[in-house]
């Protein structure tokens, strides 16, 4: 028996530890972030909105590596000039996204089916508390304010001019065997007097005015520094050790130099690592100015050194971007106009096991039209989380992942809901979600092993009665 009751309690523990990778092993709230309807630049716009169908399209919804759910939003506009003139209306639609995520695949702006070019304005970044397990505060998204803020002049740095040149240094180092070589290049740097951005370094180091740079190389590399202001002098030497104490004569390398402006250092390196296709001026002028003022921000409390790779993530960062168009409407006209686009959501597991999605969208930039009437809803929920069990409007379910409402006004609130995979948040669910955030990624492991430890208990007491009784019928 004592075999047995051993026997099984081993046997939930390697099951466990077995279905470790069952465990969940991501985040347990994740930041989406709102979407927004299109808004009048100009509020005096004698356009009327008389009908609006707006579209949230979950149905093709997979799960990806940003731990939550995405789905197709489209809305789609009958608008009327009710004016005997010709109006030319500027239109815009704010949009919150990552530049190098931002893809013109991804959004749709027509004129009756027929595709409308658009400007992009980029601005500030939305931010998120990097809490694990803790709600993010919500990004305060002003979008008046956001428009009136749109400039196309460039941006006046503290650290450096637009048109300023600087010395572009390029190293090209080759190790001369099969041994890599860690290749290090020490100056002095002034950050009164010199600015210097570093391309293909990984080692960064500095005491007061010395710095060192330092490059793993196991085949040809081609390194850079591009000094602004009082150039430096610099040594290169290579070593064999990751302390730079073993040195080496086992590598080639040749330094070139040459001049060059900064604006056009900053944008050979925005044309190769963004994916919006935007040949604007406009969009030169704005990417410029993004990179610019990050430059300038770090230049400050970096004492005057920055990477390229540190530059280059600033497109890696939420932000709002506001899509600039015009639409000509003749007099006394109807057009269709319609906005298409891709939106995320909140992940939240800090109450349930499951997660839910919450999907936000600002209403009141429509209230820029001089009149807005007739707003249709429909939402097609994923399998995955098909019921909305928390709305700001009251939903109609309209049959299976099926939501929708008609209003003939634009509500005094923006619009929200909650996707759920069950219709309601039981008391199980409350409880479960509980356990795991006090747990973790044990909680599983927890749940099965108590699961096979009252079934050893049962077997234990079966084999107990049957023993007994068997004890009995052999007596005389």
């Amino acid at each position: 028996m004592r075999k047995l009751i051993t026997g099984i309690f081993l046997l939930s523990l390697i099951f466990c530890f077995s279905t470790e990778a069952l465990a969940n092993s991501g985040p347990v709230f994740w930041q989406g972030y709102p979407s927004s309807e299109m808004m009048a630049v100009d509020k005096n716009s004698p356009i009327v909105v008389k009908n609006e169908d707006l579209v949230f399209d979950f149905s093709g919804h997979e799960e990806g590596s940003h731990y939550t759910i995405s789905g197709e939003v489209t809305a789609t506009y009958e608008m009327l000039n009710p004016t005997d003139e010709k109006q030319s209306v500027q239109m815009a639609f704010p949009y919150i996204e990552a530049l190098d995520s931002l893809s013109g695949a991804d959004i749709s702006i027509t004129d009756g089916g027929t595709l409308l070019p658009y400007d992009i304005y980029i601005g500030d970044a939305v931010q998120r508390k990097e809490v694990f397990g803790q709600n993010a505060q919500d990004p305060s998204l002003a979008f008046a304010d956001i428009i009136g803020s749109l400039t196309n002049d460039f941006y006046e740095a503290k650290s450096f001019s637009a048109n300023e040149k600087g010395k572009l240094y390029v190293i090209e180092a080759s190790p001369t065997t099969e041994q890599r070589i860690n290749l290090a290049v020490d100056f002095d740097l002034d950050f009164a007097r010199t600015k210097v951005i570093t391309k293909g370094f990984n080692r960064y180091e500095r005491h007061d005015k010395k710095t060192k740079i330092a490059a793993w190389c196991y085949e040809t590399e081609t390194l850079e520094l591009f000094v602004l202001g009082e150039d430096i002098d610099f040594t290169v030497k290579a070593y064999t050790d990751g302390e730079l104490k073993e040195e080496t004569e086992a590598c080639a390398y040749h330094v070139s130099e040459r001049e060059v402006e900064l604006k056009a250092y900053l944008s050979e390196y925005i044309k190769k690592n963004t994916r919006v296709a935007e040949d604007s001026s406009s969009f030169a002028t704005q990417s410029y100015n993004l990179y610019a003022k990050y430059l300038d921000e770090h230049f400050s409390y970096n004492m005057g050194y920055i990477s390229v790779e540190d530059l280059l993530a600033v497109e890696n960062r939420k932000r709002v971007l506001v899509l600039l168009y015009t639409v000509e409407f003749p007099p006394e006209s109807e057009k269709e106009i319609s906005v298409g686009y891709m939106t995320t959501g909140t992940m939240d597991m800090t109450k349930t096991a499951k997660p839910q999605y919450k999907f936000d969208y600002i209403l009141n930039p429509a209230d820029n039209w001089v009149d807005f009437q007739n707003l249709n809803i429909e939402i097609i929920t994923p399998q995955t989380a098909p019921y909305i069990i928390e709305n700001s409007i009251e939903l109609n379910k309209a049959g299976q992942n099926l939501y929708s409402k008609t209003l003939s006004e634009l509500p005094q609130n923006d619009l929200f809901f909650t996707l759920y995979e069950k219709e309601k948040i039981s008391v199980w669910d409350m409880a479960a979600g509980k356990l795991q955030n006090s747990f973790g990624y044990i909680t599983i492991l927890l749940a099965i092993a108590a699961v096979l430890l009252v079934a050893a208990l049962i077997v234990v007491m079966i084999v107990t009665v049957v023993s007994r009784l068997a004890s009995r019928h052999r007596r005389p």
